[in-house]
């Protein structure tokens, strides 16, 4: 049995869509419930892909791939660089936007006539 934090079996086509798909959202922030939103479709459909329970129709993987901003082959790959450049960009923009954030509430924490 996997222990939660295991590295999943890489060896179908589900375990890869599962766990890129849910890297690729995680990486953007998302919840499963805004995912569904994006892609027009149930919260439910969206876990049910994650667990490996459904395989989204092509209508559907379309509108994930989209949403997410992905090429559709890179949710098929055992080693992503396109996620692994999105999850570069998303943590740089992270630790630009906390920077710009401290700078300006020190601008604004400093008393005044200084």
């Amino acid at each position: 049995m996997a222990r939660m934090g295991d590295v999943p079996d890489m060896s179908d086509v589900r375990s890869l869509l599962a766990h890129n798909m849910k890297r690729c959202r995680e990486i953007r922030g998302l919840s499963q419930m805004a995912l569904a939103e994006k892609v027009g479709c149930s919260t439910t459909l969206i876990g049910n892909i994650e667990v490996k329970k459904r395989f989204p129709s092509a209508e559907n993987l379309d509108r994930i791939v989209a949403a997410l901003g992905i090429p559709p082959g890179e949710l098929f790959v055992d080693e992503s660089t396109a996620i692994d450049k999105m999850e570069s960009v998303y943590e740089l923009r992270g630790r630009l936007e906390k920077r710009l954030l401290d700078a300006v509430n020190e601008v604004f924490e400093k008393p005044s006539g200084e």
